[in-house]
């Protein structure tokens, strides 16, 4: 309230007689110079908040991003709103219709003497801002912590299986009692690249971690698209293709960007003695969690048939059952290593889903907390309302026109402080996910536009 109450030394007391006058537009200059008696508390109540979110959050950089990002959104806000009560002003007399009554008086109320449209639209648009951007925040770390540790994962996992030997293993897992999940056994293949696009990879540039390129890596085959993997660029090949067709292949997003690879390079391996040459159709992300995940390439089959390969994958099966599993399988393929990972996998879950409750609880509690904000922001004006209506129903307006006049005017009000709060939300969400909490963001759309529409409403 301080930076308010100093203007009071600029109000000289005949105004008071004049109050319900419109007062003459100020220029810019005296704008300033009105709002330079304010300048010292606002920066000492930013520097307070600044202080404030750097104790909580026991972060400098997390104090610094909050006080700016503070700023950055009562700046937007506050030129939003300008914008806003200036197009409205001349919107319509641009069409060529007229509008109906209570549509033209709601958008005249935006720009009436004395109105507060400027301060509803900057107070809304942060409690927008605040409330989307903590709902962003728990949705998208809550969703990459089930990414993480799904409760579908396998929990026994098993190595170094031969081709004679996956048929017999698969025919045993379908006998074991306790088993949750289709067993996943994924075929790899030793190769060694060769060239990108005819650039053979001795002549690439390939810095750091992609040095590793040049060594025997492992690539595997898949005739349809695996469920934990994403296709980011492209699309995946049909499962039945005619024989005879071009080899394809589908690179992870991080083996794409340390060879540079793009939609329509040739990628050449050395298999043994053969040479297989595929086309890059499609660019994946995988589940890191799940098997085969590290593999840089996955080929359309016919590229490595007949090819030796050893699979290796995993299995969800009850954690009192995992014991009997590992036992059988050691008895009838004492080649394959069966790690058992299951009382440590159920333990890890468990830690999740309490997080996750306390996150869920703390985002719920901070929700709150910011619609009582929005709804401060509505009843801000509600005394300076009531005194409107008494004048309109002595001018001979009806309550149902008053409704509308008003509904109209919150409706553009709303619709706009929503709007600018989301894409601020958005954006601050983004930044505090991916600087701060090394998270990853994926815009909601469902989200940002309900929370558009009821702030709206």
């Amino acid at each position: 309230t301080v930076p308010t109450l100093l203007s009071v030394r600029d109000v000289r007391p005949a105004l008071i007689f004049r109050r319900d006058m419109d007062r003459a537009r100020l220029t810019i200059r005296e704008r300033l110079r009105q709002w330079r008696g304010s300048a010292w508390p606002a920066a000492a109540m930013l520097a307070s908040i600044a202080g404030l979110a750097v104790w909580l959050g026991g972060s400098v950089e997390l104090g610094v991003w909050f006080a700016a990002g503070l700023v950055v959104s009562l700046l937007a806000l506050t030129a939003a709103a300008a914008g806003l009560l200036r197009l409205l002003k001349v919107f319509p007399r641009w069409l060529p219709w007229r509008l109906p009554t209570s549509l033209r008086h709601g958008i005249a109320n935006l720009h009436r003497p004395g109105n507060h449209a400027g301060a509803v639209l900057v107070s809304l648009g942060i409690g927008v801002t605040f409330t989307l951007s903590v709902y962003l925040i728990q949705s998208s770390v809550l969703s990459q912590m089930v990414r993480s540790a799904p409760p579908n994962m396998p929990n026994v996992f098993f190595i170094n299986v031969t081709d004679q030997e996956r048929d017999g293993l698969l025919e045993v897992l379908k006998q074991i009692p306790g088993i949750q999940d289709e067993p996943e056994l994924i075929p790899s293949v030793a190769a060694r690249l060769v060239g990108v696009d005819a650039v053979p990879i001795e002549q690439m540039d390939l810095g750091g971690s992609g040095r590793r390129f040049r060594r025997t890596r492992t690539i595997t085959w898949r005739s349809e698209q695996p469920e934990h993997v994403e296709i980011l660029e492209g699309e995946w090949w049909p499962p039945e293709r005619p024989a005879g067709g071009r080899h394809l292949a589908s690179a992870s997003e991080g083996t794409a960007e340390l060879l540079g690879l793009k939609l329509g390079s040739q990628v050449e391996w050395t298999v043994g003695a053969q040479t297989v040459l595929a086309k890059v159709v499609a660019i994946h992300r995988s589940e890191r969690i799940r098997p085969g995940s590290s593999i840089g390439f996955i080929l359309t089959p016919e590229a490595l048939k007949g090819l030796p390969a050893t699979y290796y994958g995993g299995v969800r099966v009850d954690p009192q059952q995992a014991i009997e599993l590992q036992r059988i399988a050691f008895d009838r393929f004492p080649t394959i290593t069966v790690i058992n990972a299951a009382d440590v996998l159920e333990i890890v879950q468990q830690v999740v889903d309490q997080i996750g409750l306390v996150v869920r609880f703390v985002s719920a509690f901070t929700i709150f907390g910011g619609i009582i904000i929005l709804a401060s922001g509505v009843m801000a004006t509600r005394f300076r309302r009531i005194r409107e209506v008494a004048i309109l129903k002595t001018l001979g307006a009806t309550r149902g026109k008053i409704a509308s006049m008003f509904s109209a005017e919150f409706l553009i009000l709303g619709a706009v402080a929503g709007g600018m709060g989301a894409i601020l939300a958005s954006g601050f969400s983004g930044l505090l996910l991916e600087r701060v909490l090394d998270a990853e963001f994926r815009f909601d759309a469902v989200a940002t536009g309900v929370c558009v529409v009821a702030t709206a409403l």
